[in-house]
């Protein structure tokens, strides 16, 4: 019996990228936390229908979310596949008829520290998630409670005991199926270490490009220099040429 505590603050954004998985059996729940427990159990998901994986969460679990509400898989329970369903989830709401109102529970369980709210006699936009076994609290009566989203000021989400709810919805099978997906979100591996060879070649394909632009920056000034001194030695040449010239050689 999940007697979990939990709030959930985080909704799916619809932009994220993600693989939808099916839920293929029946007893296949959203989890709170990525652990194999009873109280980490949130509600079972709706057979035939799917969550959007987001990402692994270790060696079990897809962190995943259903509608609007981020949870986590089993990998084994869900089947990965490739496509985007028309209709991934059940979209519903349903009713309660408590005289005195409904409380609204973090968990399963009649409990004043676990309560959240009241929701008033015969709301009937209260959005169904699933079912989860809980807490009988009416002799004789059943131990389902609805994980349900109940919207006044803020959006509240947690558990209402089933027995006071009416106008639940009548699932229906969810026959969408696309090619299945064996292994999403594998990882791509890559070296830890660069050969010699490979930071060599690495080291001269960046250095190259270098090279050559400080050439071509260098270039004009030792041309500039080249040609100064072409024209001294000239200058130099002419002179020496005057001062050497001898009369006596014209006799």
């Amino acid at each position: 019996m999940p007697f979990c505590i939990f709030e959930n603050k985080l909704y799916c954004n619809a932009q994220n990228s993600s693989i939808y998985a099916k839920v293929e059996s029946n007893n296949i729940f959203l989890y709170s936390s990525p652990k194999k427990e009873d109280s980490s159990k949130m509600f079972e998901l709706p057979t035939s229908y799917f969550v959007r994986l987001l990402e692994n969460a270790g060696d079990d679990f897809y962190y995943c979310c259903y509608k609007d509400v981020y949870g986590y898989v089993i990998k084994d329970e869900v089947v990965a596949m490739d496509g985007v369903p028309i209709l991934p989830f059940v979209e519903a709401n349903f009713r309660v008829y408590a005289p005195e109102g409904l409380g609204l529970y973090s968990s399963p369980l009649l409990s004043d520290s676990l309560k959240k709210t009241t929701i008033p006699y015969l709301t009937d936009n209260l959005t169904y998630y699933g079912i989860i076994k809980g807490q009988e609290a009416i002799p004789d009566k059943s131990n389902s409670w609805i994980y349900c989203k109940y919207n006044f000021d803020t959006s509240a989400y947690g558990y209402v005991y089933s027995v006071f709810c009416d106008k639940l919805p009548s699932i229906t099978t969810n026959n969408e199926r696309f090619n299945i997906i064996e292994k999403p979100f594998v990882n791509l591996s890559y070296p830890k270490e660069l050969t010699s060879v490979a930071m060599g070649f690495i080291i001269v394909g960046v250095s190259l490009p270098c090279l050559i632009v400080l050439y071509l920056l260098v270039k004009p000034s030792m041309i500039k220099e080249k040609s100064t001194a072409t024209k001294s030695k000239m200058r130099a040449t002419r002179k020496r040429d005057y001062f050497e010239f001898d009369d006596g050689d014209l006799t």
